[in-house]
């Protein structure tokens, strides 16, 4: 497309693990762009909605959208056509890189690289169940482009990377890291937003043992953004096991109908079993249980 990368917000450590594997450098934030060229045209990538988007963006500027989630609640609106490429696939980056094969360019090493890692990323190393053929089929061609022999070596030191960080984090840093907020609006039924944070480590254990900070913190940010229930995912990436801390009744209300799983440690904490995708298993279940009837207690 002959776009410019921009960073839309700090970036983590299995990114920095990603650009130093294939020795890219760190791309400006869309903030440095914008202040140079105010009405620079945007491609969002990987979102689509207002409320994860940079403040920064004008809606306005915005030309594109390249995503493979459910087009929800807050979704961009512009006044004009743009360019919409949004498919069932387990990764944005599969998405890119069947563009470049359809378009017969061939990415560049470093480029293939980081679509590659990202696939991982996305789809747990191909194990996730938003994993499609799709992904497996551009896994293969990008490892063979960015010379990557043994994609089991590199899913591991990647995931490694990620939860390096994880330990270090602040409370506030694990519940605000990588959460997103879902509207309602059901006639005669619930109204609210639904926040849903996720945290994916190799080693759920030490952050489970955090507990006691993680609980008052979601109750805070609960609080301070005005939500009517607030969730947080702790999913071990390796085993493919999640856990759910529930802040108040409010969660273990609506978790027991969404999921029905079993609660334990004086009803904070669901075993959420196999389910770790949040596109795929957390919030088609929250919705649906919203859309069923649920209201809160």
């Amino acid at each position: 497309y002959g776009g410019t990368p921009a960073l839309a917000s700090k970036i983590n450590s299995e990114t920095v693990f990603a650009l130093q594997e294939f020795k890219v450098p760190l791309p400006m934030y869309v903030e440095d762009i914008l202040e140079r060229e105010p009405d620079a045209d945007i491609c969002l990538v990987d979102h689509q909605q207002t409320s994860q988007m940079n403040p920064s963006i004008k809606q306005e500027n915005i030309v594109g959208i390249i995503d493979h989630h459910a087009l929800q609640s807050k979704t961009v609106i512009t006044d004009k056509p743009i360019y919409i490429d949004i498919r069932p696939w387990g990764s944005m980056s599969t998405i890119i890189a069947h563009t470049f094969l359809t378009h017969k360019r061939r990415p560049s090493n470093s480029v293939a690289g980081l679509l590659l890692c990202a696939i991982l990323s996305d789809t747990l190393n191909l194990l996730g169940p938003t994993t499609t053929e799709w992904d497996r089929l551009m896994v293969a061609v990008l490892s063979e482009i960015a010379e990557v022999s043994d994609i089991q070596s590199l899913a591991s030191r990647q995931f490694k990377a990620k939860s390096r960080d994880l330990a270090g984090l602040s409370a506030v840093g694990l519940v605000n890291g990588d959460q997103k907020s879902f509207s309602f609006d059901i006639r005669d039924g619930f109204k609210g937003e639904v926040g849903f944070a996720v945290v994916e480590t190799t080693d759920d254990g030490v952050i489970m043992d955090r507990i006691e900070e993680l609980l008052p913190e979601m109750v805070a940010c609960k609080k301070e953004r005005g939500y009517s229930c607030l969730f947080l995912a702790i999913v071990n990436i390796v085993k493919l096991h999640s856990n759910l801390l529930l802040c108040g009744p409010c969660e273990k209300s609506l978790a027991s109908k969404a999921f029905n799983g079993e609660i334990k440690a004086d009803g904070t904490i669901m075993d959420l079993g196999k389910r770790v995708s949040r596109k795929k298993d957390f919030i088609p279940a929250v919705t649906s249980s919203i859309k069923s009837g649920w209201t809160m207690p």
